[in-house]
C-alpha cells in the first residue's frame, strides 16, 4: 500500500519537510492574520478560499518533490540546491493553484449568478474536481521532473494515472479521513488552549499555528503520497 509507504517516508523526512514547508506556510498565516480584519469583500473572499496558501504553494511543493526525488536516489544535495531546482518550475505548479482556486469557486460564482442553483453547483464542482484529480493526480512531480510541453504533460499524467485510478481514489479517502482527525483533534486541543489564555491568542493560533503550520505540513503529507504513488508508477 503506498499511503503505509508516504508516512513512513513523511516521519523519516519530517525534519527536512518541516524545513520545506513551514516557511512558506508561516508567511501565509501572516498574510491571512493581516487580513483578517479587513471589511473588504475581496480581501476576505481570497482568506475563505486561502488563496494566499494555494498561490504561495509552489515555493513549497517544488522543493518538496524535488528533495524526496534526491532522498530516493540517495544523493547528496544542499537545502540550496533543492531549493533553486524545487522553484525553476513555481510558475507551472501556479498555473495548477489557479486551477484549484477557480474550480473552488464555481459554486460561490454560481449561486451569485443562479441563487436556486447552488447546490448544483457544489455537485458540479465535485465532479469536476473529482475526475480531474483521478487523472491528473500525478501533475505535480511530473512538473517538477519531468520536462514537457503542456498538452505532453496531461497525456503523460493521464497515462500514469490509466488502471490506478480507483486504487488512487481509495486511498486519498483513508489518507484525507487521516488528516481530518488529525487536523479535528488538533484544533479542539489549540482552542480550548486560546480560551484559557483568552484575548488575541485565539486568532494568533488560528492563523499562525493552524493556517500557518498544522495545516501546510497536513497537506504535505499529500504530496508525499501524491510522490511516492508516481514514483511506483513510473518505475512498473
Amino acid at each position: 500500500m503506498v499511503l503505509t509507504e508516504a508516512l513512513e517516508a513523511y516521519g523519516k523526512y519530517f525534519k527536512s519537510i518541516a524545513a520545506m514547508v513551514l516557511p512558506v506556510g508561516i508567511l501565509v498565516g501572516l498574510i491571512l492574520l493581516g487580513i483578517s480584519n479587513s471589511r473588504n469583500e475581496a480581501l476576505q473572499l481570497m482568506m475563505a478560499f486561502n488563496v494566499p496558501g494555494w498561490l504561495l504553494s509552489p515555493l513549497w511543493i517544488g522543493p518538496l518533490i524535488y528533495g524526496l526525488s534526491l532522498y530516493e536516489s540517495e544523493q547528496e544535495f544542499s537545502y540550496k540546491t533543492v531549493l533553486r531546482n524545487g522553484v525553476r518550475v513555481w510558475w507551472k505548479l501556479a498555473i495548477v493553484a489557479l486551477i484549484v482556486i477557480v474550480i473552488k469557486f464555481i459554486p460561490v460564482a454560481g449561486g451569485e449568478i443562479f441563487p436556486q442553483q447552488q447546490v448544483l453547483f457544489s455537485l458540479l464542482t465535485w465532479v469536476i474536481a473529482i475526475f480531474l484529480f483521478a487523472i491528473y493526480v500525478f501533475i505535480w512531480p511530473v512538473l517538477v521532473l519531468e520536462s514537457h510541453g503542456p498538452l505532453e504533460t496531461l497525456r503523460r499524467c493521464a497515462a500514469l494515472s490509466k488502471g490506478r485510478r480507483l486504487s488512487i481514489f481509495f486511498e486519498f479517502i483513508a489518507l484525507w479521513l487521516l488528516i481530518y482527525v488529525v487536523s479535528f483533534i488538533m484544533m479542539v486541543l489549540l482552542g480550548q488552549a486560546a480560551n484559557l489564555i483568552g484575548g488575541m491568542a485565539s486568532i494568533y493560533i488560528n492563523f499562525i499555528l493552524i493556517m500557518g503550520i498544522i495545516q501546510p505540513m497536513l497537506h504535505a503529507l499529500i504530496v508525499v503520497w501524491i510522490y511516492y504513488y508516481y514514483l511506483k508508477a513510473v518505475t512498473v
